[in-house]
């Protein structure tokens, strides 16, 4: 039989990887407080695994500064520090317009018109007021060019302080103010794809990303 182009085959996570992810999700979204306790037995005990996998899943989450390890002690959630937000977004700002540039040759039509199908949501959740809607959307927008890079080194280190905006965001944004002006500063973006113009991106991609401190002081 013929062979299909692509391969809709994925194949299954790993426990680690499983709880890894949700451990994640759960001290990004306020799930799992800062400061608060972490047991790997009562984990184990929740996702049916031994503690290897659990453990290994909070090695993952303490190399990403999301979960404080101390071996032979206690394990809780890493406090956040509004002293580093500036410094978290300056990089995440870098970061995103290098990406932009790895990207570029891959941005055809079809990428134009995905990011504008994803900023149509957005302005569909703001005109909602959903703020849960409006995050997601902000992160499909960053991580269709991050994963269009192509760079697993960039997609880590994105990874890895974007977990510690989103807990920011999480803890510090409240309503859906400020939303609107991220919307505005996507469509900049898209424009200057569509123009072919990579130092314009770049730059709206700053742009964008050192909004957000902003709108946080002021909330």
């Amino acid at each position: 039989m013929p062979i299909p182009k692509k391969s809709s085959y994925e194949a299954p996570k790993s426990a680690k990887i499983r709880i890894y992810e949700e451990l994640r999700d759960w001290i990004i979204d306020g799930t799992l407080q800062p400061g608060e306790k972490i047991l790997d037995s009562e984990l184990s005990q929740y996702f049916s695994v031994s503690r290897t996998p659990v453990r290994e899943a909070m090695q993952m989450l303490a190399e990403q500064k999301l979960i404080d390890v101390r071996p032979g002690r206690e394990s809780r959630v890493s406090e956040t520090d509004i002293v580093d937000i500036p410094q978290t977004y300056r990089m995440l700002a870098e970061l995103h317009s290098m990406a932009v540039e790895f990207a570029f040759d891959q941005i055809d039509e079809e990428v134009i018109s995905e990011l504008r199908s994803i900023n149509n949501r957005f302005m569909n959740a703001y005109e909602k007021r959903d703020i849960r809607g409006c995050r997601t959307c902000d992160k499909d927008f960053h991580d269709l060019i991050v994963k269009l890079a192509g760079n697993d080194f960039l997609a880590s280190f994105c990874e890895t302080l974007s977990g510690h905006a989103a807990r920011i965001e999480n803890i510090y944004f409240s309503k859906v103010g400020g939303m609107d002006e991220l919307i505005h500063e996507h469509n900049k973006i898209i424009d200057a794809f569509e123009a072919g113009d990579l130092e314009a991106a770049k730059g709206y991609m700053r742009e964008n990303w050192l909004h957000t401190p902003d709108v946080i002081a002021a909330q």
